[in-house]
């Protein structure tokens, strides 16, 4: 998995979003603008594994930080999205060391080490299984990617 610079990939501030909706941004890919829009305002950091990128986003929202995961395809459709975090939890993120090809590791919220698998083919998923608590994704019974990771609750 080879990181990208934001010269190769970056976000651009789409325009003003309706209370209560998520903010998004448009995808800059080696300095040139694409229509394609995506969920968050904050590029964390942005992966290319064969010929696809995975994106790690968050909202810049204090108190209630999501980071947005998207794995794309070469075209920049949207092949698989999750979320981590929940109303009041806190997180940073920050990459962590990793020597497996098809996996990313990061800290986030939780008090916990994260990880994220791109799978080779589609993987089969139970809607609402699965997936560790503080992770969403939309409604569906494939996945492209695996998210792991034990959060511990936060604290008041």
């Amino acid at each position: 998995m080879r990181i990208l610079s934001d010269r190769q990939l970056s976000l651009q501030p789409a325009a003003s979003h309706p209370a209560g909706q998520v903010p998004q941004s448009r995808l800059v890919l080696n300095g040139n603008a694409t229509p394609i829009l995506v969920d968050g305002t904050i590029l964390e950091a942005a992966f290319e594994w064969n010929d696809l990128y995975l994106l790690f986003t968050t909202d810049d929202t204090p108190m209630e930080e999501m980071l947005r995961i998207t794995l794309l395809d070469e075209n920049l459709h949207a092949l698989d999205k999750a979320v981590i975090g929940s109303m009041y939890s806190t997180g940073s993120f920050s990459l962590l060391p990793s020597d497996e090809r098809s996996l990313v590791r990061f800290r986030f919220m939780g008090n916990t080490d994260w990880s994220v698998e791109i799978l080779q083919e589609p993987g089969f998923r139970l809607p609402f299984l699965g997936d560790p608590r503080a992770v969403t994704r939309p409604l569906g019974f494939s996945r492209r990617f695996v998210v792991r990771g034990h959060p511990e609750p936060e604290s008041n």
